[in-house]
């Protein structure tokens, strides 16, 4: 029944957001470097890896800076549009694929990066 209304849900809301999502995928396109999406690997359901989709709103290949692990306020290597993406949520829109295909759901955890995964012991 959840993975029905997963697929129901994130289906109507990828065609109802297609007007916003496909402007944004255009000027992504345009006025960054080529890149509209941008994966970053996740660990998910019984500590299965996939690609989480977001749009890309950083330079490409960037070096990290501190840890690398977050990004620092006026982070200068996030791309102009990348920051109102970014304090809208925008860029998790992409995430509403993950959800039909089956990688993740509405309800529930968010997955975790690799090396957070790694931190927790097997029983957890």
């Amino acid at each position: 029944m959840q993975r029905l209304l997963d697929v129901f849900l994130s289906g109507v809301a990828i065609i109802l957001l297609s007007p916003i999502l496909a402007p944004i995928a255009c000027v992504l396109k345009i006025t960054g470097e080529g890149e509209v999406f941008y994966k970053q690997s996740r660990v998910g359901k019984r500590g299965s890896s996939f690609g989480l989709n977001k749009f890309a709103t950083m330079l490409k290949d960037s070096p990290n800076i501190g840890s690398g692990e977050i990004t620092i306020k006026n982070d200068p290597r996030v791309l102009p549009l990348g920051k109102f993406l970014r304090k809208s949520k925008i860029n998790e829109l992409p995430q509403l694929w993950n959800i039909f295909i089956g990688d993740m759901s509405i309800v529930g955890p968010r997955p975790m990066v690799p090396n957070t995964y790694a931190r927790y012991p097997i029983e957890a």
